[in-house]
């Protein structure tokens, strides 16, 4: 199983947003399909430590996402909807720390931010600050970030956005 979710709720600001979620999550490729405000974001969220869940359990590769939340970084790749990025700062830096920051030493870190800016499309570009890019440059940079350390999992939050229909 790649995702467990038993009796998961969360509860943000006082407001109950997920509601005892069950399910069992297997396969290549899993989607979330749902209106805007249906908690989709919210559950990726969650089962990345960001919010804690109120009542049940959520688990990843079997390990549970709060006592576990260490090893679980690792093993997932998470390209968010929103841009975190530093602004002046050039794309392969940025994506080089995100590669030391899930634990690859300073070397292999730059050379693997080279090959992911290279696998998304950007390795012309790596170099130019990324507050010159365009909405879509940006959106390869966070798959770039998320896909550096070679994780078992890749959770993508409207990675789409921004992109043309080729790329997409």
């Amino acid at each position: 199983m790649i995702i467990d979710l038993d009796n998961l709720s969360v509860s943000l600001g006082g407001r109950l947003i997920l509601k005892e979620l069950r399910a069992s999550l297997k396969g290549r490729a899993i989607g979330l399909l749902g209106p805007n405000g249906a908690g989709k974001t919210t559950l990726i969220h969650t089962l990345l430590g960001f919010h804690p869940a109120t009542g049940g359990t959520a688990r990843i590769f079997g390990q549970d996402i709060t006592a576990d939340a260490k090893q679980i970084r690792t093993a997932v790749g998470y390209m968010p909807e929103r841009d975190s990025f530093i602004s002046k700062m050039t794309c392969v830096h940025f994506v080089r720390l995100m590669a030391e920051l899930s634990g690859i030493p300073s070397e292999a870190a730059l050379e693997r931010a080279h090959e992911a800016l290279f696998y998304v499309g950007l390795g012309e570009a790596r170099y130019r600050t990324l507050d010159t890019y365009s909405l879509g440059m940006k959106q390869l940079a966070k798959l770039a970030q998320a896909i550096v350390h070679g994780p078992k999992l890749i959770i993508l939050d409207e990675p789409t956005n921004g992109l043309d229909p080729p790329t997409r």
